[in-house]
């Protein structure tokens, strides 16, 4: 080989070794629902101005019971923070690696025709409280909109439509609900029958014992609207049902503002209303238990 190609290709070797050292300094083990290396960089370049750092830098934030550990590493220097939310715990990564590799940034001395003989080093700042950078303590507001099916309350199964809403603090919160289900007929070997439907309304307590896990207690209520059906004296008719719940539910995409959610739901209607028709006989009742299985799809504030 030429001496000239060896020369080119000693020069294209040193200017690749040169491109990498900037990355090189920042490593991370980011879980794939809190977000990405690429993320981290874009935030703390942009706070920072540059990436690259003498010191190596290491951000790990693995799951736990109840939440998620963060552990970020710079030289030296290690902070730990844990949190139910993976994505805060994120943000709080950037502010921490900040603190501490800004004063790194701030002693590197300016540049100068002659060499200064000596050199003093300012005190090492302590980083913020992690107090400071902790997720916030204010609660959060959900909203969102779920369809399933629904038995128990009307004679058949039937098509359930909710709209929910939740106010959730780390682990607790209060959910509250209004309720459509979907008419359904149904008669008896005589043809006489009912066709009925209902709306409700529901309130229950939160529970999420962990991450992506929410339990709740509450109660529901539906007014039933039902007309007769098969008799010449047909007639409109409604009353209350009212009934306790417990459910259970999984949250198998969480994104902030996005979430989905799917559960189950049981009840024990303790008012059990009737109908029947004038003249004839009782053509439903209200059955003891009750269930629903439902997903829901909403946003977080």
């Amino acid at each position: 080989m030429k001496p000239s190609a060896w020369l080119a290709l000693g020069f294209g070797l040193a200017l690749s070794g040169a491109a990498f050292p900037a990355r090189a300094a920042i490593s991370a083990q980011i879980p794939p629902e809190c977000g990405s290396l690429s993320e981290f960089e874009r935030e703390l370049e942009q706070r920072l101005g540059k990436v690259s750092t003498p010191e190596a830098t290491r951000v790990t934030l693995t799951p736990e019971d109840g939440g998620y550990h963060l552990l970020v590493e710079v030289g030296n220097q290690r902070r730990e923070l844990h949190d139910a939310s993976c994505q805060e715990l994120l943000h709080a990564a950037v502010v921490i690696a900040l603190a501490l590799l800004e004063p790194k940034r701030e002693e590197a001395p300016p540049a100068a025709a002659e060499p200064v003989p000596t050199a003093k080093t300012e005190p090492e700042r302590p980083p913020p409280s992690e107090t400071n950078v902790s997720p916030s303590a204010w609660p959060k507001f959900a909203l969102g909109a779920g369809a399933g099916v629904h038995l128990g309350t009307l004679p058949k199964a039937t098509l359930m439509l909710e709209l929910d809403a939740q106010l959730k603090w780390t682990r607790f919160g209060v959910a509250a609900g209004f309720r459509y289900l979907l008419p359904v007929s149904e008669r008896d070997e005589k043809g006489h029958g009912v066709h009925i439907g209902a709306v409700g309304a529901s309130l229950a307590g939160l529970f999420e014992p962990w991450p992506r896990v929410q339990m709740r207690l509450g109660v529901s209520s539906y007014r039933l609207s039902a007309t007769g059906l098969g008799s010449a004296d047909d007639g409109d008719g409604s009353a209350w049902e009212v009934a306790p719940t417990l459910g259970a539910a999984f949250v198998p995409f969480e994104r902030p503002p996005f979430w989905t959610r799917v559960g189950l739901e049981g009840q024990v209607n303790l008012i059990r209303p009737s109908f029947e028709i004038l003249s004839y006989d009782e053509v439903f009742q209200v059955s003891r238990f009750g269930g629903s299985a439902l997903a829901h799809a909403g946003v977080v504030f």
